[in-house]
């Protein structure tokens, strides 16, 4: 009798309240049923992965990562490879330049898809000419250097413990070399990352560089329940500049520019070859801040720190550290 007196569009609603206090917890069914759930994509954030945000107290005073990638490479080997990172990214640039000037989409096609190869080295666009395309690219596992078998016991299960495909840098492009680099730099540090303010060694500032080229983020563990499962951190730099987290520094420069090369390879351009002329360029000026890095703070220099330094002030601030 009370609900007939209620009106019709309010009466919708209160049955679908009723229908949602109702309704089973499915949140909690999800969570006791984990071990059968497919692999967890560790490059999620934690609210999606249901984590608990880390508490103030609990913040990470470094960097703590689960893979070793780089940590025993010689500094011969270190050197070369970061070497190799500025003369693909040289030569990127030049195809990226070449195709402001293309006079066909598959021409500014085939430029973006040289430049996939040189920021991941297997990365492979499929498919030609004008149309769009389909973009591969290492898996999670290559892209870190884990085997799974870095967590707990129930997750290696679920998802296995086989090794990377590959393990050589130079078979990760640009991306894993930097990757490897910075694993043997990162052994050579103080711990003065975590405080952007601290003065830094020429170790420290090379690590800062490159690490606006690829990425502040590195994979460690978080819990999931009662489960330790992969998560991509960046955490050790909770205290960086608010600029900093609204830049594109923190998730690295060379993912602009492999995500401006995968938005060429996908988009149909027609016969619109002016509009991807103009995507090239776009390409060329993320290049151009790998390289040259960009002057964050306004002040006149772009110096080897954190959201300003790229891959030349990596090799001179390297250099001076003896790499």
């Amino acid at each position: 009798m009370v609900i007939d007196r209620i009106p019709p569009h309010q009466r919708l609603i209160l049955l679908a309240a009723l229908v949602v206090l109702l309704a089973p917890g499915t949140a909690h069914a999800q969570t006791t049923s984990a071990p059968t759930h497919a692999a967890t994509n560790p490059e999620t954030t934690a609210k999606e992965r249901g984590t608990k945000e880390v508490p103030a107290k609990e913040k990470e005073v470094g960097p703590k990562p689960m893979s070793k990638f780089g940590e025993s490479l010689s500094t011969a080997e270190a050197r070369a490879l970061l070497g190799e990172m500025q003369q693909l990214t040289e030569q990127a640039l030049t195809a990226s330049r070449a195709a402001e000037q293309a006079t066909s989409v598959a021409d500014v096609k085939a430029a973006a898809g040289r430049v996939l190869q040189v920021v991941w080295g297997s990365a492979a666009a499929r498919g030609a000419g004008d149309g769009a395309a389909e973009i591969d690219v290492p898996g999670w596992k290559e892209r870190w250097q884990v085997t799974g078998g870095e967590w707990s016991p129930a997750f290696a299960r679920r998802n296995g413990t086989s090794a990377p495909r590959f393990t050589d840098p130079r078979q990760l492009g640009a991306m894993g070399r930097g990757r490897a680099v910075r694993g043997r730099l990162m052994a050579l540090t103080t711990g003065n990352l975590a405080n952007p303010t601290a003065q830094k060694s020429p170790t420290e500032q090379a690590v800062a560089s490159l690490s606006n080229v690829i990425g502040w983020t590195y994979i460690t563990d978080g819990l999931k329940g009662n489960e330790n499962q992969p998560r991509i951190s960046l955490t050790y730099v909770w205290d960086a500049p608010p600029a900093f987290w609204q830049s594109s520094s923190d998730t690295g420069w060379l993912d602009e520019v492999f995500a401006q090369a995968a938005n060429i390879l996908k988009t149909d351009y027609g016969t619109d070859v002016a509009e991807a002329r103009r995507h090239a360029a776009g390409m060329s000026g993320l290049l151009q801040k790998v390289l040259n890095g960009e002057d964050a703070d306004k002040n006149g220099t772009i110096e080897p720190k954190m959201m300003e330094g790229g891959l030349n002030s990596a090799l001179r601030a390297a250099g001076q550290a003896g790499l």
